[in-house]
C-alpha cells in the first residue's frame, strides 16, 4: 500500500469514529444524529470531508465535553456516577394507586448504593462490603410517617433476612406495632408454619412446629390496670360465713371481673394461681379444685387438699383454669368449710 493509499485509510477510520462520537453526542443532548456526512465521489473530495469531519468533532469536543456526572440540579446520566451537593425528589402527580415515580423491570437489576450483589429482588440498596453501612436508610417524618412501607396482596409485605444476625431489629424505641384481627379467639384461617397474630382482643396466638394455633398465655403478678404496680393476693370466697359444704358438693365461684383496686381480676383472664384451704371439716376427706363445668369422678380423678381428724385447718397451693369465668370445688369424704385465696392470674 503507498504512503497516499495508507493515509485515506487512516483518514477513513477517523471519520468512523468521529462520526460515532457525534452520534454518542446528539443521544445525549437528546435529538437525533444527522446525516451530513456522505460518500466521497473522488480522493480529494473524501479528503477534504474526513479533515473537514475531524477538525469539526474536534471543535465540538473542545466547546462541550461530556461530563463524568450529572451537575447539581442536571438530568440523570445513565451509565456514569450521578453525585450532587443536593437532594433530588421525585415527587408523584397523584391517582389511585399512586403514580409511579420510579419503575425498575424485573428484566434488569437497579443497584442503589454499592458493589454488585447476589439477590432476587430488581431494585438493590447495598452498603460496603465493611465497616457499618446500612443498605437502605427510610426515614419519614410526622407521627404517621412510615420510613419504610411494604405492600403484598397475598405474600409478604417486608422480609428481613440474616444468615447469623437479627432478621428484624426495632432500634432505640423497641417498639412494635402489630394490628389484631376482626375477631377475637383462635384465628380462622390457615397459617404458614410458626407465624404469629393478635386477634382483636390484642391476645397473642402462634403457630407451632406442630401445626397447631396456640394461644400465648403469662402469668400476671402486675396490676391489671397496667400502672406496673404489684399485684395484691386477696381473698376471693371464705365458706364460714355460712353452712359447711357438704360431701358430694360442688361449688362454683366466678373469679374473672371480680376484686378491686391492686387486686382486680380482669375479665379475659384464663386461670388463677392461689391457695385452698380446707377447715372445719367433720371426717377426713379431700377437695379437688377445677375449671367449672368440669366433669369429676372422686373414685379416680386427682384431689387438691387432703385432710383428716385433728387438724383445725390444711391448704394447698393450686394453678387452676378458668371456664367462663370460673372455678368450682368439689368436696369428698365428708363436709367442710373452704377458703380460696388469689395471689396471680394468667391472661
Amino acid at each position: 500500500m503507498d504512503r497516499t493509499s495508507e493515509l485515506e485509510e487512516q483518514v477513513r477510520r477517523l471519520t468512523e469514529t468521529v462520526e460515532s462520537m457525534r452520534g454518542q453526542v446528539a443521544r445525549l443532548e437528546g435529538r437525533e444524529p444527522s446525516a451530513e456526512i456522505k460518500k466521497a465521489s473522488d480522493r480529494r473530495g473524501f479528503l477534504k470531508l474526513g479533515a473537514g469531519a475531524v477538525l469539526g468533532a474536534l471543535g465540538m469536543a473542545a466547546a462541550k465535553v461530556v461530563p463524568a456526572a450529572a451537575a447539581t440540579g442536571g438530568n440523570m446520566i445513565l451509565g456514569n456516577p450521578n453525585s450532587a451537593d443536593a437532594s433530588t425528589t421525585l415527587i408523584a402527580t397523584g391517582g389511585t394507586p399512586p403514580v409511579q415515580v420510579m419503575g425498575v423491570s424485573a428484566a434488569g437489576t437497579t443497584w442503589v448504593e454499592g458493589t454488585t450483589g447476589t439477590f432476587a429482588g430488581p431494585l438493590q440498596g447495598l452498603g460496603t462490603s465493611t465497616g457499618v453501612v446500612d443498605g437502605v436508610d427510610g426515614w419519614a417524618g410526622g407521627t404517621s410517617g412510615a420510613g419504610v412501607y411494604g405492600v403484598s396482596d397475598s405474600g409478604y409485605g417486608v422480609i428481613g433476612e440474616s444468615s447469623t444476625g437479627i432478621g428484624l431489629y426495632a432500634r432505640t424505641s423497641g417498639r412494635v406495632r402489630q394490628e389484631g384481627l376482626a375477631n377475637p379467639g383462635l384465628p380462622s384461617y390457615t397459617p404458614n408454619l410458626f407465624e404469629q397474630v393478635r386477634d382483636s382482643d390484642g391476645v397473642l396466638w402462634i403457630h407451632n412446629g406442630s401445626g397447631v394455633w396456640r394461644r400465648v398465655n403469662t402469668v400476671r403478678v402486675d396490676t391489671a390496670s397496667g400502672s406496673g404496680l404489684p399485684f395484691k393476693p386477696f381473698r376471693r370466697l371464705d365458706t364460714r360465713s355460712g353452712a359447711k359444704k357438704a360431701a358430694g358438693s360442688t361449688t362454683a365461684v366466678t373469679i374473672a371481673g371480680q376484686g378491686a383496686g391492686a387486686s382486680a381480676i380482669p375479665a379475659d383472664a384464663i386461670a388463677v394461681m392461689g391457695n385452698l384451704a380446707a377447715v372445719s371439716y367433720t371426717g377426713s376427706g379431700f377437695l379437688a379444685i377445677m375449671p367449672q363445668g368440669v366433669a369429676y369422678n372422686p373414685a379416680a380423678d386427682p384431689s387438691s387438699v387432703n385432710f383428716i381428724v385433728g387438724q383445725a385447718a390444711i391448704a394447698n397451693a393450686f394453678v387452676c383454669g378458668l371456664s367462663g369465668g370460673a372455678l368450682q370445688v368439689y368436696v369428698s369424704g365428708h363436709s367442710s368449710h373452704f377458703i380460696v385465696d388469689i395471689t396471680a392470674y394468667i391472661q
